[in-house]
């Protein structure tokens, strides 16, 4: 984009501001945002979906540069962090009102400025002394590897096919280049992002779109066909529909979610990909999980979390979390901890998984579960956790217990 047009940077400015002043999730916005803007192509898109996240992403360093101010209090402001972007990257800033008082020899000149880090990596300062003590020299790190964009990421569902079929049908009918990941058995890294939800193989179920490292959830419970298995924060299904996969279709699996809208999404997803070995529930029928206690040989809580793995595709979360809101997720994981472990059997396992690396939600709840009469009966037997900056994904955290056989 070398010219930018006034339409697409009006869509550019009311994403922005749909995101920071209305608290709409980024996806969303620029779904509709496409939607509204039907003579809009494939350059136009693009474009204003690079734009928006990397303002997202780097706001409170764009608002120093442009001596904006941080808090963002209204849609002007908006514009100056758009000419930012502008100018850092060598695009023409146009000569319109808007960018009338924005100062490109400030720009330049607070580039050589040293910076903190609140500002330099764009995190609030409560969020990044919370990580530092959390995490230690691994923060850092890990914020520098949060505030690149995500790669997009295949998972080949092998009920349908096999990830070398896959790849050679994605080459052969569409000229689709992708990679094998060492490491990751049913990942493909697309070579250039490109929107596959209309591609009729995405269409037939032959995969789903989804993290590396999110990918390695579900192989991490180790289960097998036939088993009886629990998703009991199942969502859309992500990891729902890989543990379909790896247990090739046979057994039984029940998907939970508190949220009836999404167990109707993973119903039509697992039509799309030919899974029968799921049976959706509402978690709040109280009676239904009480006929679940001690039926499963797995039990996955891919727990609510502050989501913070998840920066590189979700980077409006860190202006959104506070810490009061990071404390009522921990409330959460431990309730949930609680009544979801009564549903292993005995020599069963349960698996707790978050998309955050904080030790808070992740080490720590796993020390305190194990301390409580509901978790006497379990022992650590596994934990992971998958760093942004090591992997170059998302970052996840993931511990595996069994239950003991009672004497």
């Amino acid at each position: 984009m070398k010219k930018l047009h006034r339409n697409t940077a009006q869509g550019i400015v009311d994403a922005l501001s749909n995101i920071f002043y209305k608290n709409r999730r980024a996806t969303r916005v620029l779904e509709k945002l496409n939607l509204a803007n039907p003579k809009w192509g494939a350059r136009d898109r693009n474009s204003v979906h690079q734009a928006t996240y990397e303002i997202i992403r780097w706001k409170n360093y764009y608002c120093f540069l442009s001596g904006t101010d941080k808090n963002l209090t209204d849609v002007p402001q908006l514009w100056n962090l758009l000419g930012t972007w502008l100018v850092l990257n060598s695009l023409k800033l146009p000569d319109w009102d808007e960018f009338a008082t924005l100062d490109v020899n400030l720009i330049r000149a607070n580039q050589k400025e040293k910076v903190t880090s609140e500002i330099y990596k764009s995190i609030p300062n409560w969020l990044y002394e919370r990580g530092k003590e959390e995490l230690s020299e691994k923060w850092d790190d890990e914020l520098e590897a949060l505030n690149l964009e995500a790669k997009l990421i295949l998972r080949v569902n092998r009920i349908v096919i096999s990830p070398k079929k896959l790849q050679q049908e994605l080459l052969d009918k569409y000229q689709i280049e992708t990679q094998f990941i060492k490491g990751y058995d049913d990942a493909l890294l697309m070579n250039v992002r490109k929107n596959l939800r209309k591609n009729p193989l995405y269409l037939k179920g032959f995969f789903e779109i989804q993290d590396a490292n999110s990918q390695k959830i579900a192989p991490f419970t180790e289960v097998k066909p036939g088993m009886n298995v629990i998703d009991g924060c199942a969502g859309a299904g992500g990891k729902t529909l890989h543990l379909a996969s790896l247990m090739r279709n046979k057994g039984n699996i029940i998907a939970l979610d508190i949220e009836r809208n999404k167990i109707k999404e993973l119903s039509k997803r697992a039509r799309r990909n030919k899974v029968k070995c799921i049976k959706n529930n509402w978690v709040g029928d109280a009676e239904y999980k009480e006929s679940l206690t001690k039926w499963a040989d797995r039990v996955l809580i891919d727990a609510p979390c502050s989501g913070l793995g998840t920066l590189k595709r979700n980077p409006e979360l860190k202006w959104k979390l506070t810490h009061d809101s990071i404390l009522e997720v921990i409330n959460l994981q431990r309730k949930i901890l609680l009544e979801q472990s009564k549903w292993v059997k005995e020599g069963g396992k349960l698996i707790y998984a978050t998309c955050s690396t904080l030790a808070s939600e992740n080490q720590r709840q796993i020390e305190w579960f194990l301390k409580q009469t509901e978790g006497a009966d379990f022992r650590l037997e596994k934990e992971e956790i998958l760093y942004a900056h090591k992997t170059k994904f998302d970052g996840f955290y993931a511990a595996r217990l069994v239950r003991n056989f009672c004497e």
